[in-house]
Formats: C-alpha cells, structure tokens, sequence
C-alpha cells in the first residue's frame, strides 16, 4: 500500500495509527501535501515515459538487425583453406593470384596450402572418410571421379543457379570430368593438351621444309621416314611405347582422331576394339616395324635431339624455350585425311569440401573469382597454361601476349577447342594400365593388332565390372 493513498495500515493488533507527516499533522500544512502528492504522481508518469520510449527504441534495434541491417561492430573475415600441388613459376602464381583476392575481398581471407603431388589425393581422400577438409582444394582431373563419390563434396549446381553464372563460355569436355550422378562437382581451373614439336634442325638436315610440319597421318608417316636415321640413332617420330599412363594418354588421340571412342557413352564397357581402335594400333605397328621410323626405346629420345618429331604436353614450351637444345616447332597435331582432329587433355579441377553454408558460399565465390575469364588471361600468361574458357582463346590481349612472348603456344592453344577428357571413372588407373600392357605387346611384335584390342577389351570390362 501506498502510504500517500491510504492513511491507516494493517497491523498485527488491527488499524495503526496515522503516519506521521513531515511538517506536522495531515491538517496543518494542506498546499504542502498536495504539492508532494502532485510532484509524486508526475515523476512516476515521466519514469514510465522513459521506460516507454527505450522499450521502443530497443524494439527498432532488434527490427533493425532482423531486417538485416550492418551491425556496427565489423565480423570477423571468413577464413577458407586452400589445397593444391603446385610449386616452382606456378606456385608463385597462384600465390600472388590469392594474395590478390584477400586485398580485394576484406570479408574473406583464402590461406593457400602446398601439399606436394604424390601426397595430395591420399591427404584428400583422408579427409573425405572424416579428417579436416580444406574448403577448397585443386586437384588433377583424373581424380575428380573418386572425390566425388566420396559425398564430401558440395554440388555446384545450386550455387550456379542462384549466382546467375553461366558455363557456356567453357570447353564441354573440361566439364565433363567433374559431372556425376547429375550434378557438377568441379570446375576447371587450368588445363593443357598435346601437340606435335619437331626439330628444325633434324628436318633441314633430312632435306624438309622446317616450316612445313606434317598436317596428315600420311604426311607424317612420311616425314619420319626421310627424317630418321638409324645409322646416327635418330628416330623419325618418337612413340611412347612404355606400359602406363604414358601409353594410354598418347594412343587415345590417335584412336579419337580415327573416329573411336576409349568407353561406351555410359562408361560400362570398352569401345575401343572397333574399326578406328585397329586403324589407330596399325598406323603406331607401321611405324615401328614396316618403316622401322620409330623405335622402340625409353621415353625421352626427342627433348635429346635424337628424334625428329614427338607428341608431348604444351608445359614443354616452357621447358624446352628457357635453354634450348635445338631449333625447335610445334604444330597442331596430325590427323587422317578422313578423320577428325582430336586431342587429350591433362590439367586442374576446382572442389568445394561440405563445411559450413557461410563457408562453402564463400568457398565458390573464390572458386568463381579464380576461373573467372579476366583472371585466367593473367594465369595462363604467367603459367603457360591452355584456355579452359573460349574467350581467354580469343581474347586479342592473350593472343597478342603469345605472338609476342611465345608464339609456340598456338597450336596448343587452337586445338584446345578439340581436347577430349579420359573416361571420369573411379578405377582409371588401374584400366589405363591393363590397356596399355596389353597394347604393348603389338608393340613389340609379340601379337597381332585385332588380339591386342581383343585381349585389352577383356581386361577393361573386367575392371568395369569389378568397379
């Protein structure tokens, strides 16, 4: 009770006395009273006004803050992880490159980690099977069908979707590698393929035009043949005729360029034992033992003068300009008179790791900034890389960097267009190295063309199977 508004209180033994007023009794000083009572009543009215207003002022702040306004203190940046194996001129770049994001996106800062070659896939398969998954990581493409059967990676489509980002403007067969079950796990964030490199040198002495490489499977059979000379150890075309990877890699081109197909279009079984599986196989046997042009020897003879032409990788131009040990060109690589052309191709993916929703946005903002068109042109000038976008192909400013600094290139970077990608399947591997024994035995002679195909058919469907 109030002691203003009522003028006996309860007490144990009943009514207690009225209290006893300042100034006096009740009836002695009335205005005094009233003057109290007054200037009461109005501080509670003005306390309850204040109580109002900062009830409503806090009311605006959680509006505020709900309707997603900046708070006033600045969050911390979104720290992403980023895994890849590049190391000397590319890991230089790709250092500067995210050095170059972080100064520019103060919201994110991409921390670049090296994890060399032969420890990267072990260390990401790792962190798959229940590890610390970086958020980002690049890899080589072959690899792209055992991440993402893992089911730690996060499909790109939606963040594509919601983005508005369109992927016309990349090579199909690029994005070909990270597709599975529907959905788009990777994009490609480098790439190269394989070209023709002759020697000048060998061709001037041979009587050959060194302006004039070989455009056809024809010519080149025959341009090896005048070339070589096997009383000096040079070989007309050098072969990668070694079981492995190496084998494989080299032979799927001729096979495209003569119309085949390495796998059926669902991957379930081996296509190559058809009529352009055993043209292809023919055509390398007739280099080797009809024209003796290209011999059987380790990999390695043309890059030590002692082979006239080769098929290897555009990271050659680079290796080979730096000192040069002849005179040396490159061409798009031959193809039959009634083929196609073709090419294979090697190079990077791009992967996001299941983490957190604000991390994995981030994670493909990164993604997106990096195989962005502006900064490929600044990656392939400073790596030698290929295109894995047609408008850095026809970007003038790229075009016009290369005619300047290495006019080399173009035949690398004109036939990207036509690079095709090796089968996206988890046992790769293990199917390219039962191919190329089984091929190798035609090599040397041990067995005919149709059993070699027919022997290798077997083993790759067997593997199909077993996967």
């Amino acid at each position: 009770m109030n002691r203003f508004s009522e003028p006996f209180q309860l007490n144990r033994g009943g009514l207690s006395p009225p209290p006893v007023w300042p100034g006096g009794s009740p009836n002695a000083q009335p205005l005094a009273l009233v003057r109290r009572f007054a200037m009461r009543a109005s501080w509670q009215r003005s306390s309850v006004v204040l109580r109002l207003v900062a009830a409503i002022g806090l009311i605006a702040s959680l509006s505020a803050i709900a309707a997603g306004a900046a708070p006033v203190a600045r969050a911390e940046p979104v720290k992403l992880t980023f895994w890849h194996y590049w190391d000397g001129k590319n890991g230089e770049v790709i250092q500067q490159l995210v050095d170059r994001y972080n100064s520019e996106h103060s919201d994110v800062q991409v921390q670049s980690i090296f994890i060399g070659f032969n420890d990267l896939l072990p260390k990401l398969q790792a962190a798959a099977a229940g590890g610390e998954v970086p958020d980002v990581a690049a890899g080589d493409l072959i690899w792209m069908p055992k991440l993402a059967r893992s089911g730690a990676l996060v499909p790109l489509d939606d963040y594509l979707a919601s983005s508005g980002a369109s992927l016309d403007d990349f090579y199909p067969a690029l994005l070909n590698v990270g597709r599975y079950d529907g959905k788009l796990f990777s994009l490609p964030v480098s790439t190269n393929n394989l070209e023709l490199f002759y020697n000048k040198d060998l061709f001037r002495k041979a009587g050959l035009d060194p302006e004039k490489p070989p455009a056809t499977w024809d010519e080149l059979r025959q341009m090896a043949a005048t070339c070589a000379n096997p009383d000096e150890g040079i070989a007309g075309m050098e072969l990668f005729t070694e079981p492995g990877e190496g084998l494989t890699w080299q032979f799927q081109v001729y096979l495209w360029q003569a119309g085949g197909e390495f796998l059926s279009p669902d991957l379930s079984k081996a296509a190559f034992n058809s009529p352009a599986g055993q043209q292809a196989l023919q055509f390398w046997v007739d280099l080797i033992h009809t024209d003796k042009s290209a011999p059987l020897a380790p990999w390695g003879q043309f890059g030590q003068g002692k082979a006239c032409m080769v098929m290897d990788g555009s990271w050659m131009v680079g290796i080979w300009s730096a000192d040069p040990p002849f005179d040396f060109g490159t061409a798009t690589m031959p193809y039959p008179a009634d083929g196609q052309r073709a090419t294979n191709m090697g190079g990077e993916q791009l992967v996001i790791f299941q983490t957190t929703t604000e991390r994995q946005q981030a994670a493909f903002d990164f993604m997106t900034w990096l195989t962005s068109t502006d900064i490929q042109i600044e990656w392939d000038k400073q790596t030698g890389f290929m295109p894995i976008r047609e408008s850095v192909a026809s970007s003038p400013d790229y075009l016009s960097y290369v005619r300047e600094k290495e006019p080399r290139l173009l035949p690398f970077i004109e036939n990207q267009q036509y690079a095709r990608n090796r089968p996206p399947v988890p046992n790769y591997p293990e199917i390219s190295d039962a191919f190329s024994r089984e091929l190798e035995a035609a090599l040397l002679g041990q067995t005919g063309v149709a059993d070699a195909l027919a022997s290798a058919e077997s083993a790759v469907n067997a593997l199909l199977a077993s996967s």
